[in-house]
């Protein structure tokens, strides 16, 4: 026979043991500041309620309140990885210090975050992705009390400006540059990843870099994540007379090397690599893996800082203000270049 559940304690209860009213139990287990209990009187209450166990009812209290004491992180199928597993690390402990429960979500539809806001019913959304300027206002009167994070879109298809990852690809391109290659090839994923807004966008950076220095636009190549189909590819790109080429991440620049290294080849002498987001793996090839990427920075600080801001009525642009937080793109020379 299944073992009889046990049963939660009641406020009721507590009243009872400590001999007070039910509502100033409430009182008191609600830190009601303007609701007066005697010193004596709250020291009562909260003994009796250790002694019985008493556990707060989370969804009665939202129901109070009008919301839970969640936050809600949103993220895309993009943060994956080492660097993106930190940021949200950053931005969790920054809000949980606050006294919030911390959830990270992943939005695969609008609908769907839809659904979660109304059932949740947060207290706050920060949105480390992006939405449609319609999902962005649903989210406050589906139950959510302050929404911050990316500018809104103004469509549901249309692809955000990942400003960040921009400036990724014009640091690579510009690092290339300085050392005289003017012929410079982009490797793209081949095969479907969740990743590839991020590589769009970090090649759109190295073509607006190749067009503010008067360089030819890169030559984009797709390749899979397989030295062996990479190796029958690079011998195209030599003969079309690229000396540089800059990968969407660091894995595919190992996957370049390992390639160049089966044709005999070697890196920057056939063919100079530029990695990004400068991973561990980077410095483990040989030649190591030059690499650019954005340094850390005490995300959870400026998240804390926002949400405390948007909480006491104050607007925030929190895009702009990622512009100005971020650092500035770092660029690891190495041998590949």
């Amino acid at each position: 026979m299944a073992a009889r559940a046990e049963k939660r304690v009641t406020i009721s209860e507590v009243a009872r043991r400590s001999g007070v009213s039910i509502a100033t139990v409430s009182y008191v287990l609600n830190d009601r500041p303007d609701k007066k209990t005697t010193p004596a009187t709250r020291d009562r209450v909260l003994a009796a309620a250790e002694e019985l166990g008493y556990v707060p009812n989370a969804a009665a209290a939202a129901l109070r309140r009008g919301h839970s004491k969640i936050v809600l992180i949103v993220v895309d199928p993009t943060y994956t990885g080492e660097v993106s597993g930190r940021t949200i690390e950053y931005i969790t402990g920054g809000i949980g210090s606050l006294g919030y429960t911390v959830l990270v979500h992943t939005k695969t539809s609008e609908t769907q975050l839809c659904d979660t806001v109304r059932a949740v019913q947060p207290f706050g959304v920060v949105l480390l992705t992006f939405v449609s300027a319609d999902t962005h206002t649903r989210l406050t009167a589906l139950g959510a009390q302050h929404v911050l994070g990316l500018t809104p879109l103004a469509d549901v298809d249309q692809e955000g400006d990942r400003f960040w990852e921009r400036n990724i690809g014009a640091a690579q391109v510009s690092h290339l540059a300085e050392r005289g290659h003017r012929h410079i090839g982009y490797v793209l994923l081949a095969e479907p990843s969740p990743r590839l807004s991020v590589a769009r966008s970090r090649l759109g950076g190295a073509i607006d870099e190749c067009t503010r220095r008067g360089l030819p636009t890169p030559i984009t190549v797709s390749f899979p994540l397989d030295r062996d189909a990479i190796a029958g590819g690079i011998p195209a790109l030599l003969r079309s007379g690229i000396t540089a080429v800059c990968v969407h991440e660091d894995r595919m620049g190992v996957a370049v090397l390992a390639a160049l290294t089966d044709l005999g080849l070697s890196a920057p002498a056939n063919l100079a690599v530029m990695g990004a987001d400068n991973t561990p793996e980077s410095r483990l090839t040989t030649p190591q893996l030059s690499s650019a990427w954005i340094p850390d920075t005490d995300y959870g600080r400026h998240a804390r800082q926002w949400l405390s801001a948007v909480t006491a009525g104050e607007h925030v642009d929190a895009a702009s203000m990622l512009r100005n937080v971020l650092p500035p793109v770092q660029v690891a020379h190495r041998q590949s270049t």
